[in-house]
């Protein structure tokens, strides 16, 4: 798998969002003449502004659209779901470039330091894909970069990652092995546990409410990321355990 297949699909799922053509419709005009509201009989919605003050002061009725509990429930179901959305993607985010930074160090140590040629050659290729994503990831951080990414989204992508006690202490593991099969080894159960982890984020982010654009790449990372658990579990026979 070339590195150069995330680069060029990462940013054409990222970047290029589709775009929708806007009808506008030409009111038609009637010749009518309009009467004042409150000399509009209606049974549904009564004589007058009294009747309609009393139902509003009751909670509303159907026809009340413009009662404040009716406008409260309008305006908050967007502000809720905005909100929802950002949450997802700074989750999304944080753990993507986390877990992307943890396979980038342990790829960079074994593309210098393996001695079987698949276990290097795929070494090189994770090194290219990792620094791919984390561009892409990155660029959310510039408001100007998409005007549908979210606040959340851009918080995450322009602070630095925090990795955890057992991500630190297995790329140390790494960079201090000496080359050999032992480290072939550990560097490919490494990428299985890893990649299983990134799989997991991927899924889980998708059962969520996120971003059109952070969901298009979720989908395109979950199969590249099948295809290299397979590959890396077809390497772990060949080395043994």
């Amino acid at each position: 798998m070339s590195s150069r297949h995330l680069t060029i699909a990462g940013i054409a799922v990222a970047f290029a969002l589709p775009a929708f053509a806007q009808q506008q419709n030409q009111a038609i005009p009637y010749p009518v003449t309009p009467q004042a509201t409150e000399t509009q009989p209606s049974q549904a919605l009564g004589q007058g502004a009294e009747q309609r003050q009393q139902r509003t002061q009751q909670g509303g009725a159907p026809q009340d659209t413009q009662t404040p509990m009716r406008q409260g429930q309008a305006n908050s179901a967007p502000a809720a779901q905005g909100q929802q959305q950002s949450q997802a993607d700074r989750q999304y985010v944080q753990q993507a470039l986390a877990l992307s930074t943890v396979s980038l160090q342990q790829s960079n140590f074994a593309l210098s330091k393996a001695q079987n040629p698949r276990v290097k050659q795929f070494a090189e290729f994770e090194i290219g894909e990792q620094n791919n994503l984390t561009d892409i990831l990155h660029s959310f951080a510039d408001p100007a970069a998409t005007a549908s990414t979210t606040a959340g989204a851009q918080a995450s992508a322009s602070t630095a990652p925090e990795l955890s006690q057992e991500d630190s202490a297995a790329m140390e593991r790494l960079s201090k092995a000496q080359p050999g099969a032992a480290l072939d080894r550990d560097y490919v159960a490494l990428q299985i546990q890893g990649h299983q982890r990134l799989l997991k984020l991927q899924e889980t982010y998708l059962q969520n409410s996120g971003s059109r654009e952070m969901t298009n790449i979720a989908k395109l990372a979950r199969g590249q990321i099948r295809e290299h658990i397979a590959m890396l579990e077809a390497m772990q026979k060949e080395l043994g355990r």
